[in-house]
């Protein structure tokens, strides 16, 4: 994958006048201290002269949210990318940003990039080692915190908005050079969330050509390690770092169609859209108007689609039940105020998780918000009241924003819900996919609701395990199902499942 980030910059040097009696802390003690760190990576001037950067590198991504339990890792994605920065043309400026996507045909592609994903990556930028020391520089709001000891090691503090962003950067108090630079930013889940970049392995790389036509070593970290909120999401190892080396032009064109293009949806720095890209599966809408329709099954039972992720929402004798909470705060509010009106005078009184994965749990702090009791499988309420309870006052959501207090309910054998009229009820499937996955199963009406494990009207084979599973569980708890509802995909004959996986439960 080739990433091109540039951005044009006007750099003014801040002249810092020395004083016998230096202050601790305090807006001018953090421009000395800044200024000493731009010593020990090489000085002011030879940042400066680094106008162009080339760097090679490999990493891991990890993702918690994808994993098989809470609490757990899943190693995601190995790469290996060239990252070219152009600290002088534009290309991702204040106004655009663009996807380059290349086909097998060999023809490229330009998309507008998302506002967020946009947002997120000069936020990435922002923090490049050889930009980081600028925009702490450049900000009114840069001050030096009281020291910290972390590991019985002396850190400097610095602190200063990017953006709307506040951030931390972290000094080591001997060799002045930066430890890790923080983040304050928001995620659907974790709601007030800590996003530390920790620079590592730093090294002398030259700078090629500077004012004096010499080559001039400058000192940059050749690794680097991301963190959410203390837990590992990447590592990358830097193999080649070029400074001002040469890029082909056409490297960083955006065709006009593309800037003419509009944005839709909300510059948002949040690694949400990050993770999702990583996983090679985009970012759902994230941060844009919503679009809910509906597709009925049964009478009092619709589909709610409109989106990559799906739920299903059940009348009841005075209330809905809701089946799936997936993605994120919009989302759900955007269903929530569709369903108020397909369904008047009738809350939604159960939400119900189908597992913890971000896609499809992401929403349910709107449900809880609404007064609907969550219900989830016991093996996750220990991760809901984990998500209930999260902070979310850097943008606060509907959840932070009432005084409700969330209710949880832990699935621990079959549970029926029953108005006396309709029965719903909810069983574990055990799978490799995500632990704690529940399904929804209508008895009179012969209806199931399965998220992941199947999707109806997708193409399904003997060897899909996940599909395997829902099938043996099905069958495991003697459930007479017609029709099958899909977290992903349609709605669709149970048969058309049945029919695949019969072969192999008889093997």
């Amino acid at each position: 994958m080739r990433t091109h980030w540039v951005v044009a910059l006007s750099l003014t040097l801040i002249a810092i006048s020395s004083c016998s009696s230096a202050p601790t802390t305090g807006p001018d003690a953090a421009r000395i201290l800044l200024d000493e760190v731009a010593e020990s990576m090489g000085g002011w001037g030879v940042l400066e002269a680094i106008s162009q950067q080339e760097f090679v590198s490999q990493g891991n991504d990890w993702e918690p949210m994808q994993a098989v339990e809470p609490g757990t890792d899943r190693l995601v994605n190995g790469w290996g990318r060239t990252l070219l920065v152009d600290y002088t043309t534009e290309i991702i400026s204040g106004d655009v940003g663009a996807l380059q996507i290349t086909r097998q045909e060999g023809e490229t592609e330009y998309r507008r990039m998302h506002p967020s994903r946009f947002a997120t990556r000069l936020r990435e930028y922002n923090r490049l080692a050889a930009r980081v020391l600028f925009v702490a520089k450049d900000s009114n709001e840069l001050t030096r915190a009281e020291d910290k000891t972390i590991e019985e090691q002396t850190i400097h503090v610095l602190q200063y908005q990017d953006g709307i962003n506040p951030v931390e950067l972290q000094v080591d108090s001997f060799t002045k050079l930066p430890i890790r630079v923080t983040y304050t930013e928001d995620d659907p889940l974790y709601g007030d969330t800590q996003n530390e970049l920790r620079y590592l392995d730093w090294r002398e790389s030259q700078v090629d050509a500077t004012e004096t036509g010499s080559p001039i070593n400058v000192r940059l970290p050749h690794a680097q390690a991301l963190f959410l909120n203390g837990d590992l999401y990447r590592e990358e190892a830097f193999r080649n770092i070029i400074n001002n080396g040469s890029f082909e032009a056409e490297a960083f064109d955006i065709p006009q169609e593309i800037r003419d293009t509009p944005e839709n949806g909300e510059r948002l720095v949040s690694q949400w859209t990050l993770r999702r890209a990583t996983l090679g599966v985009g970012y759902q809408g994230f941060a844009q108007p919503q679009n809910v329709e509906f597709a009925e099954v049964a009478q009092g039972v619709v589909h709610v689609t409109g989106s990559s992720h799906h739920s299903m929402a059940i009348e009841m004798e005075d209330h809905i039940i809701l089946v799936g909470t997936p993605l994120f705060e919009e989302r759900s509010v955007a269903v929530i105020q569709a369903l108020a009106e397909r369904f008047p005078g009738k809350p939604i009184r159960h939400a119900v998780v189908s597992h913890f994965h971000m896609d499809h749990s992401g929403g349910v702090r709107a449900y809880a918000a609404n007064g609907a009791t969550i219900i989830g499988h016991e093996s996750i309420v220990p991760f809901l009241t984990t998500v209930l309870s999260a902070p979310h006052t850097y943008r606060p959501d509907s959840l932070e924003q009432s005084d409700i207090e969330a209710q949880i309910e832990g699935v621990t054998e079959p549970m029926e819900l029953s108005d006396g009229t309709r029965t719903v009820q909810l069983h574990h499937i055990a799978n490799e996919h995500a632990t704690g996955m529940l399904v929804a199963y209508l008895p009179n009406e012969r209806i199931i609701f399965v998220s992941d494990l199947y999707s109806p009207g997708r193409p399904v084979t003997e060897s899909n395990a996940n599909a395997l599973a829902f099938y043996q569980g099905v069958t495991a708890a003697g459930l007479n199902v017609s029709q099958v509802v899909g977290g992903h995909g349609g709605i669709g004959p149970y048969r058309a499942l049945s029919r695949v996986m019969a072969n192999v439960d008889r093997d």
